[in-house]
């Protein structure tokens, strides 16, 4: 089909294209210093469960990094996972509008992504990233996973910013990389 001297798109593409500019483009048009401090209530609640639970089980060890290249790891860490993640799991998964709608879509939405997120990690685990298999494969990992999605689902809906559960997320694995001892179970080298 030509229109105009080019191929047309299909509708699904031409609204694909308009969900990503209006929710995900959005998303990151929307300042993290604008967002309404309820946006963040989330994340003590998340701190406290996650080092209860990587220090029981032994995840999380005290210590700084050695490691040659460490000035580099809050840049890499910050494009993947935080922003690549948030902006696929909380971007395009859940609509920029979600906080407006009912309940149960907002339920629906914060379980959706958070369950693809967590089955990310043993996907990844598994094809890409094989030296993390035994800790993304790990129940109390995996818990810890959950409960950052869902910590960065509700900071997403409630600030309608992108920026937000990306600052979120690259913080905690920063310092969980660089304070907490996931550096060699991450990326043995």
């Amino acid at each position: 089909m030509r229109c105009h001297g080019q191929l047309a798109r299909p509708v699904f593409i031409e609204k694909m294209l308009a969900y990503l500019k209006n929710n995900l483009l959005q998303g990151l048009r929307v300042s993290p210093f604008r967002a309404p401090l309820k946006s963040l209530i989330p994340v003590p609640v998340y701190l406290c469960a996650s080092l209860v639970i990587g220090f029981r089980v032994g995840l999380f060890s005290v210590g700084v990094i050695d490691y040659p290249m460490s000035i580099v790891l809050p840049f890499s860490l910050f494009i993947f996972p935080s922003l690549l993640e948030e902006a696929f799991f909380r971007g395009i998964l859940i609509p920029n509008n979600a906080v407006t709608q009912s309940k149960s879509r907002i339920i629906a939405y914060i379980a959706v992504s958070t369950a693809a997120f967590v089955l990310w990690h043993p996907a990844n685990a598994l094809t890409i990233n094989t030296t993390a298999a035994a800790l993304f494969l790990d129940p109390a990992f995996l818990l810890i996973v959950a409960l950052l999605g869902i910590t960065c689902s509700v900071s997403y809906m409630l600030s309608r910013s992108l920026w937000t559960p990306i600052i979120i997320h690259w913080l905690t694995v920063i310092v969980w990389v660089i304070f907490l001892g996931s550096r060699n179970k991450l990326l043995e080298l």
